[in-house]
């Protein structure tokens, strides 16, 4: 009985595909094998372009995670020592700032520290001064002026290893200015690497376009990399901003003779001599324009 059951299950199903062919017979006959076979071909060849560039998108998203991870270790290795320096100042009394005025309102206490430490580095206070940034970054631990004003003290006091490492810390921070690349120009300038210099004074220059000493610092790096035609494009330029600056003056008289430009040199080497310039370096000057006949 079961036998027969199969067999006429088995009878309507071939059947059932028999009917179906010859409904799509016409639909059959038409199909391309080339078209399929090429569909195919494309399906792969999409495949492979997609897997590979999964490949190629691991390749570079590996090491800028390795990256990115290795930048915030070393912005937290920073602000860790940053606030180290911080805790080394707990219990230190401020002696510049009445005790009264640390109940005041924060910017104001702020803006008096500033100008105590600014006026303590200009004294040759730096110890003091230091002390007095540090205080401020304790009220308010981003304030990038204290940081910016303890980068510059520690290049004044010839502390290069500090400086840059404050300096660096802001760039990271995004608190950078054209002073803060300026202070990294003439680190860089110090320890010979005068390439990477060139990159921070130029970086310095972008971010204030108008200073006349940005441009003066320039023209002098130039000076010492015997680049004669831009030392003396950006010492013009120097002068133009800031006509009565001793040192843009200098420096476009030196550049003007480097460029064998004697007008020019000999009309700025007189606005030097109005101001009542350095004798010796008018002499020498005026020994280097003579030299030029």
């Amino acid at each position: 009985m079961l036998l027969w059951i199969s067999l006429i299950l088995a009878l309507v199903a071939i059947g059932t595909i028999a009917f179906v062919l010859w409904q799509r017979w016409t639909e059959i006959r038409m199909l391309d094998t080339d078209t399929i076979r090429k569909e195919q071909e494309r399906k792969a060849r999409d495949r492979i372009v997609r897997d590979r560039f999964d490949r190629m998108l691991k390749r570079v998203l590996h090491p800028l995670k390795h990256r990115s991870k290795q930048m915030a270790r070393t912005l937290t290795r920073s602000v860790q020592r940053m606030e180290q320096q911080l805790a080394k100042t707990a219990g230190i009394e401020d002696t510049t700032v009445p005790q009264e005025e640390s109940a005041q309102d924060p910017r104001r206490r702020i803006r008096r520290l500033l100008q105590d430490a600014q006026r303590l580095t200009e004294q040759g206070n730096y110890q003091q001064a230091e002390r007095i940034y540090l205080e401020i970054l304790k009220i308010d631990a981003r304030h990038f002026e204290a940081y910016r004003g303890l980068g510059k003290l520690y290049l004044t006091a010839r502390q290069y290893k500090q400086a840059r490492e404050t300096f660096d810390f802001l760039v990271r921070i995004q608190g950078a200015n054209d002073e803060v690349f300026s202070g990294l120009g003439s680190i860089a300038e110090i320890e010979g690497n005068l390439k990477e210099a060139e990159l921070m004074r130029k970086r310095a220059l972008e971010l204030n376009e108008r200073s006349g000493q940005r441009h003066a610092e320039l023209a002098a790096l130039y000076m010492k990399m015997e680049n004669a035609d831009a030392a003396w494009r950006h010492a013009m330029r120097a002068t133009e901003l800031d006509p009565t600056s001793p040192q843009a003056l200098e420096l476009s008289v030196s550049s003007a003779i480097l460029v064998r430009n004697r007008k020019e040199a000999e009309e700025r080497y007189e606005r030097l001599r109005l101001l009542r310039y350095d004798r010796n370096k008018l002499q020498r000057l005026r020994e280097q324009l003579d030299g030029m006949d």
